[in-house]
């Protein structure tokens, strides 16, 4: 072997046994290279390499603390929050994962104690917090011919008094494709319950696809069931109501005084007297409106709270939400809401022959398209999820035929990926990537299908775009894996 050769090879031995050992101690590196960052007072980047250094598996409890200590004594943006929750969240238990809770415990006292009277735990829908996070709120009426002139003033002045006392503004449109909230006005309706009549003058339906909130949309009944209009007041009261439900808040107060409380409507509707938003609506209008959403129309505006900050664990939400779902149904059993509500709670807790059982009963109770995909779409996932593929395909297919939304394309590629129909589940991925190209989920759902097919070059392609089209996400972990397919 000449000399030139045996210094090559030496030199490639060290090369390799470094890349061996830095492969192997990855963990450690990074935490070394994060306590470097930390004496040198440069938080931000000892915490992305803490943060490495957890990625690859380092459990080191000092390590973990120090992190967690250097978040606390940071400025506690919604990132820095997150982070906290994700470490308290996490399923190892060692002082770390204790401090991030009392301390994330602290702060939601502290959040409560500066919103002091509020209903901001019934705001959820499935769990999650909606609201529109672009400003002005714009909204229009539809069918607005159909409807007296004092129904458009009334409703009119609901808006103006929620945007005199919240962080909203609102702009009113005469387009209704370009509107966040549409009006629309149809004939009557009545619901006999237990307690006597109820009148429904008005419900609220979100229209949202691919976790993006792209629409909600009020009803309003123009006449009572004896076939009389609603007066002034009751349609000023109901629009306050349905307002409240189309910013967002998705749920009910328990309390009788509250613009949200279930049987407004129908108080309203007996003694006609005008309505006043309390404290505890305004606040809970204010303290949704800073927590980050989980659906939304933009990344526009800054939030202040991650929701596990305000609402509690993913346990405190359901509770209440299961709570407010039962009161529903004790109030209105003859209306769907209540079921639907706790449906999805059940689901929620994985709990799905319960949630299909509560489901079936809504759908019986059902009298709307909206409502009827609703329902079917939970349908469809509770059978996906006890894979009754065939009833899961089912309700996909009926939801269909009502709304085209990407969330149902979504589910078909789970369940034709789960029945093995790999080229169904190819083409609802296909027009999910083309719909959302900024969507890692369906990106790496539709490479994966590929791989398994041995198709290397379409994975490759699928990647190559998504990388192409997002280019900051090159480095995200969740695509480590794919190696020389990213080049």
């Amino acid at each position: 072997m000449t000399k030139f050769k045996l210094i090559f090879y030496s030199i490639l031995l060290v090369i390799l046994s470094a890349a061996v050992y830095f492969r192997l101690n990855t963990g450690d590196i990074y935490a070394h290279i994060g306590n470097y960052y930390y004496k040198c007072n440069n938080i931000p980047k000892a915490q992305m390499f803490y943060e490495k250094s957890f990625y690859m598996g380092n459990e080191n409890t000092a390590l973990r603390e120090t992190y967690v200590n250097s978040i606390i004594n940071s400025p506690l943006t919604v990132e820095s929050q997150e982070k906290l929750v994700k470490i308290a969240k996490g399923n190892i238990n060692d002082r770390a994962s204790e401090k991030s809770k009392f301390f994330l415990y602290d702060l939601k006292r502290e959040v409560h104690r500066k919103y002091k009277y509020n209903y901001i735990k019934q705001a959820p829908y499935n769990q999650k917090i909606v609201r529109w996070n672009k400003m002005p709120v714009t909204y229009c009426y539809k069918n607005v011919s159909s409807a007296p002139q004092d129904y458009i003033k009334e409703i009119d002045n609901a808006f103006a008094e929620w945007e005199k006392n919240g962080p909203i503004l609102f702009s009113k449109i005469d387009n209704p494709k370009d509107a966040n909230i549409l009006i629309n006005f149809v004939g009557n309706k009545a619901e006999d319950i237990e307690f006597g009549k109820k009148y429904i003058v008005a419900y609220t339906v979100p229209l949202i696809n691919l976790n993006k909130l792209e629409k909600m949309e009020i009803t309003f009944y123009l006449k009572n069931p004896d076939g009389t209009a609603f007066s002034s007041n009751q349609i000023y009261n109901t629009a306050l109501h349905e307002i409240f439900h189309a910013l967002g808040f998705m749920g009910h107060s328990f309390d009788d005084e509250n613009i949200m409380y279930l049987a407004k409507d129908n108080n309203t509707l007996l003694n006609d007297s005008r309505a006043e938003l309390t404290e505890a609506d305004i606040t809970t209008l204010r303290l949704l409106y800073k927590i980050k959403p989980d659906i939304t129309n933009s990344n526009e505006l800054e939030s202040e709270y991650t929701p596990y900050l305000v609402l509690g664990d993913d346990n405190e939400v359901n509770s209440s939400k299961i709570k407010e779902a039962k009161n529903y149904i004790w109030q209105a059993p003859t209306l769907p809401g209540g079921y639907i509500d706790l449906a999805e709670s059940y689901a929620a807790q994985k709990n799905y022959p319960a949630a299909v059982k509560n489901l079936e009963k809504a759908l019986t109770l059902a009298d709307t398209d909206d409502i009827k995909y609703i329902i079917y779409y939970n349908l469809a996932v509770s059978y996906f999820y006890i894979n009754h593929l065939e009833m899961a395909l089912d309700y996909t297919n009926k939801a269909m035929e009502i709304q085209n939304t990407g969330e149902l394309h979504f589910l078909l590629a789970e369940i034709y990926t789960s029945q093995g129909e790999d080229t169904l589940a190819i083409k609802e991925y296909k027009y999910l990537t083309a719909q959302a190209p900024d969507n890692m989920d369906y990106v790496i759902n539709l490479a994966n299908i590929y791989l398994k097919k041995h198709r290397y070059l379409d994975a490759r392609k699928v990647l190559k775009n998504f990388i192409k089209n997002n280019p900051k996400e090159r480095k995200n972990k969740r695509l480590a894996g794919y190696g020389i397919l990213l080049f």
